[in-house]
């Protein structure tokens, strides 16, 4: 069970911290773009997606996920895919969900209060639909931080950085360039400070773009002497070495992290993802590690594990809050300088 809020204040000359990462799912796993061939059949493609998003809820499922925020309260949340999506003559400007908005909304009304300050811009992409509007896809990784007498971490130092190498998919209407990144915070609690990262990794092969992805986020984002901490959804499969982006995690751990999941469950497999595209599967289908909180330095970790996997965490329509299971992860901070 989670640590009380007693318990985080210390009181053995301890300063802990609570993270949370969650990959929010605008909807649709986008595969009938993947598979059109012809401009026609992507603009139908571009319409079925639209109809996917919508059918997922996506300001309900915010709101399950207000739930697991306002439940664990979380100094410091990473979000992944908290995207907005449009519709309307190009450049699209209709508002239909916009996931960060919802769940902020949503935390408001539960009485825990956040603010996004870290914002990361991947993909900004509109393409005509069959229904007489474009859709436009705005694709965003965010930190949030807890405000409030609570204690609130501080935050200073705010980064955020696109990578050099990205994946480029063709369509029939053109080629579609990722827009992977991170975003970083310098976070102090009780007096120590490390540095908070978020990134979201290409899932798509060539792997070599993950990698090399990873290799940058290493080099930029961990480039300090503060303490790291990375949260987010790395698309490596940490549970299974035959799969072909385990490199990537394995390069994590070569490069001096620690896997917080892996340190306290050993021998727990702890799956984040994925359910399926609709969201409907009445039985958790997750069967893959790929959203991971890894650190470099004196952490100790008082306690991790996951949010939104269990049934009672549906939403009133019966859907998952996402695709990906959530993870919350309470650490204790080393003195700042200690690596």
């Amino acid at each position: 069970m989670p640590d009380s809020a007693a318990g985080l204040a210390g009181g053995n000359g301890d300063a802990n911290v609570r993270v949370m990462t969650q990959n929010m799912y605008v909807g649709s796993d986008f595969q009938a773009l993947a598979d059109a061939r012809t401009p026609q059949q992507f603009f139908a493609a571009v319409t079925l997606t639209y109809q996917q998003i919508l059918a997922s809820r996506p300001s309900e499922r915010a709101a399950a996920v207000a739930r697991e925020v306002a439940r664990d309260e979380p100094d410091l949340v990473a979000l992944q895919e908290a995207d907005i999506v449009r519709t309307g003559a190009p450049p699209a400007t209709n508002v239909q969900s916009d996931q960060l908005k919802s769940l902020l909304a949503a935390l408001d009304r539960l009485g825990r209060h956040y603010e996004a300050v870290a914002i990361v811009p991947e993909e900004d992409i509109e393409a005509p639909s069959t229904l007489g509007f474009d859709v436009r896809l705005s694709v965003r990784n965010v930190i949030l931080a807890r405000v409030g007498p609570s204690r609130p971490v501080k935050v200073s130092n705010l980064q955020v950085q696109t990578y050099a190498i990205q994946h480029v998919q063709p369509s029939p209407v053109g080629s579609i360039t990722s827009r992977n990144g991170w975003a970083s915070v310098d976070a102090t609690v009780d007096g120590r400070t490390f540095r908070f990262v978020t990134t979201h990794l290409e899932p798509l092969p060539p792997f070599s773009v993950q990698r090399a992805q990873a290799q940058d986020l290493v080099a930029s984002a961990a480039d300090t002497d503060l303490p790291v901490v990375f949260a987010g959804d790395f698309n490596t499969t940490a549970n299974d070495p035959q799969n072909p982006t385990f490199p990537t995690y394995q390069f994590l751990l070569n490069s001096g992290f620690t896997d917080a999941w892996r340190e306290k469950h050993p021998t727990d497999p702890g799956f984040t993802c994925c359910q399926a595209p609709d969201l409907k599967n009445p039985v958790s289908a997750l069967s893959l590690r790929i959203d991971l909180v890894l650190f470099r330095g004196d952490f100790g970790v008082k306690n991790i594990h996951l949010v939104g996997d269990r049934q009672s965490d549906r939403t009133p329509s019966g859907l998952w809050p996402s695709d990906h299971a959530g993870i919350v992860a309470t650490l204790r901070v080393p003195k700042t300088g200690h690596r």
